[in-house]
């Protein structure tokens, strides 16, 4: 993402919402989500800072390489021994992030936390901490105090989910990233992220029911590759279907022009080899919700696929 100059303060205007403006330029989200090999869950309860790494308990942890750190609401405690649940996942494919989850007292969080990330592609399943097997998770950003959109239609499409009950443990989060894609929404384990999503597609990707073809608008891309790999591999997940999602990828190389306008892309896996060619077609404004594009303080680059080739 490209930095811009700092904007002069304006007076809020609400016909500028982030996610309104993206939606109505017709972006493809593709390449937008975040890359990451391991991520801990961690219940906090609300309010939460900008960014959660301004919360001590959690700043050590959220600094680490290759780990992505998220606070979620604590959900309801039917125990009542007043212990957090910390989730730990590590990648161990592709489109698979296996997890573990523990659960502590809050003042023994910082220590958990420290041993996890010392290794965390480590399985913890055996610790004394863990009690269980991680289910399959929905992370939807109501991340209010980071963005307008994520406050408003993320905690809305929280509160639907959880009444559907989709078989997948719900949690309200923090950023995941790409708020001018809200609603935007991470599934585990695939660890896939989603934008402008609703109650039906998640329950659709959670069940393995949603047809392939009405994902690629909303499919952010996998979080075990680049942003030029995701629109390699999102490619191969719409010719492949959901048999895709068990498919470890071993080889990942991404040639990037010097221009940063275009790159080449090549993948294998089981025996298989595909080589893509990505380019960016224009450069947007990431609008501050309020403020008019011209004004934006980052910008981001939309990607597309020019040709695919196998083997």
């Amino acid at each position: 993402m490209t930095e811009l100059a700092e904007p002069p303060a304006v007076p809020h205007d609400p016909q500028f919402r982030c996610a309104v403006w993206t939606q109505a330029q017709s972006v493809d989200p593709i390449g937008s989500a975040e890359s990451f090999d391991a991520m801990i869950l961690v219940e906090w309860p609300l309010p939460w800072p900008h960014d959660v790494s301004e919360i001590p308990a959690l700043a050590t942890a959220a600094r680490a390489p290759g780990v992505r750190v998220m606070a979620v609401v604590p959900q309801h405690d039917h125990t009542g021994d007043g212990l957090r649940r910390v989730v730990h996942r590590r990648r161990v494919r592709t489109n698979e992030l296996v997890g573990v989850d523990h659960r502590v007292p809050a003042a023994q969080i910082p220590a958990l936390l420290d041993s996890l990330i010392e290794d965390p592609l480590r399985d913890s399943g055996g610790w004394i901490t863990a009690v269980g097997e991680a289910p399959p998770e929905v992370l939807v950003c109501a991340h209010g105090r980071r963005d307008t959109c994520c406050g408003r239609w993320g905690t809305l499409l929280h509160i639907e989910l959880e009444a559907r009950g989709s078989g997948a443990r719900v949690w309200r989060c923090s950023h995941t990233g790409g708020h001018r894609f809200a609603p935007t929404a991470i599934t585990l384990p695939e660890g896939r992220a989603w934008a402008a999503v609703d109650a039906d597609l998640l329950e659709g990707v959670v069940t393995r029911t949603a047809k392939i073809e009405d994902l690629a608008a909303h499919d952010r891309g996998t979080t075990g590759l680049g942003m030029w790999a995701q629109v390699v591999e999102r490619a191969l997940f719409s010719q492949h279907g959901w048999g895709w999602l068990t498919t470890n990828i071993t080889r990942a190389e991404t040639t990037v022009a010097p221009h940063q306008q275009h790159a080449t892309v090549t993948l294998e896996w089981d025996g298989a080899r595909a080589v893509g060619e990505v380019e960016v077609t224009r450069t947007l404004p990431v609008l501050v919700c309020g403020s008019p594009p011209e004004l934006a303080q980052k910008s981001a680059p939309e990607l597309r696929l020019t040709s695919l080739r196998m083997g």
